[in-house]
């Protein structure tokens, strides 16, 4: 395209200059119009070219162009010299040739002064925005060095709490008497859920939260070395996650997965009570209880004393109304 341009603006020079005057009749000032003519299309056409060359050469460095604009500049002061003598030569004008020679030099060679300083203008603001984007490529691999950082901190955490929290379970045991086997792990849950399940059932009362929450305190009264310490860490576990700047739904379903049908039962009658209220709305928040079964439950209608969030990852969450973690700069 530039080229088509450039070969545009010299056919209108030349086109110009032969429907001002026959060829035939061109003397030495008109050829030397339509030299400049054409010179200044070439400038115009090329010049952002040389500049790109200049600032930012392919191979080695500029020396190549600077030499050529360089003989340009003085062919033609040469050319303009050669023209001068030629016309004032048989007059021996020398005061007039010498203020003519004189007013050439000196702008050829304050152009090329005022184009070294352009081009020195034009390198340090390529040092300048280089220098910004090697900043800001620094800066964000710092960011991104930081983040990484974090992250496998956090998830170093978070396994080791997981592998805790499988301990703990794992260390639980019920002493069912002589006649029938100990309990031990995971096998305790469903035991804890009978517990639950046979007083809830031998319940006269009519109010369904009343006869969930008495269930659950006689397991409390059962099992509560086992419990509590069972609680306690799964709360700490999912703040410790709601406090991480990570992915936390990804790590909430890691969470989710290492809980048995019987676990989540009894969690969910453990949120139940007034001093888990915190626990259960983080249950809520991070739908702790998608992988319940709800044929588990002892009446369906307890479904209703937990949000749909709870059991819905895609159901609408109400935003928790505490915060366990102080501010930034608390």
């Amino acid at each position: 395209m530039r080229f088509l341009a450039w070969l545009a603006g010299l056919i209108a020079v030349g086109v110009g200059a032969y429907l001002y005057r026959p060829i035939s009749e061109f003397n030495l000032e008109i050829w030397l119009s339509v030299g400049i003519a054409v010179a200044v299309c070439s400038i115009l056409a090329w010049t952002s070219t040389v500049i790109d060359r200049v600032v930012d050469p392919k191979e080695g460095d500029s020396r190549g162009v600077f030499t050529f604009l360089i003989s340009v500049a003085f062919a033609l002061i040469g050319i303009v010299f050669v023209v001068a003598i030629h016309g004032d030569w048989a007059d021996k004008n020398w005061g007039t040739f010498g203020d003519f020679l004189g007013g050439v030099l000196n702008p050829a060679l304050t152009f090329l002064s005022f184009m070294a300083l352009l081009f020195t203008i034009i390198l340090q603001q390529r040092e300048i925005h280089g220098a910004k984007n090697d900043a800001k490529e620094l800066r964000d691999q710092r960011r991104d060095d930081r983040l990484s950082s974090e992250r496998m901190q956090f998830e170093n955490t978070f396994f080791q709490m997981l592998s805790i929290h499988n301990t703990i379970v794992n260390s639980m045991d019920v002493d069912r008497g002589q006649s029938k086997n100990q309990l031990r792990g995971r096998d305790c849950f469903k035991h804890f859920r009978d517990i639950m399940k046979d007083y809830y059932d031998a319940d006269p009362t009519p109010d369904e939260l009343r006869k969930a929450l008495a269930a659950h305190d006689k397991l409390w009264e059962s099992c509560q070395n086992d419990l509590a310490h069972y609680y306690r860490y799964f709360y700490n576990i999912i703040r410790f996650i709601n406090e991480s700047d990570v992915d936390k739904t990804r790590y909430i379903r890691i969470l989710r997965a290492q809980f048995s049908d019987f676990e989540l039962l009894v969690m969910f009658y453990n949120g139940l009570i007034p001093l888990a209220a915190k626990s259960k709305e983080y249950v809520e928040f991070f739908s702790m209880l998608n992988n319940l079964p709800k044929d588990l439950l002892f009446n369906p209608s307890h479904e209703s004393f937990y949000e749909p969030s709870a059991f819905d990852e895609k159901a609408q969450k109400k935003p928790l109304s505490f915060t366990d973690y102080p501010p930034p700069g608390a």
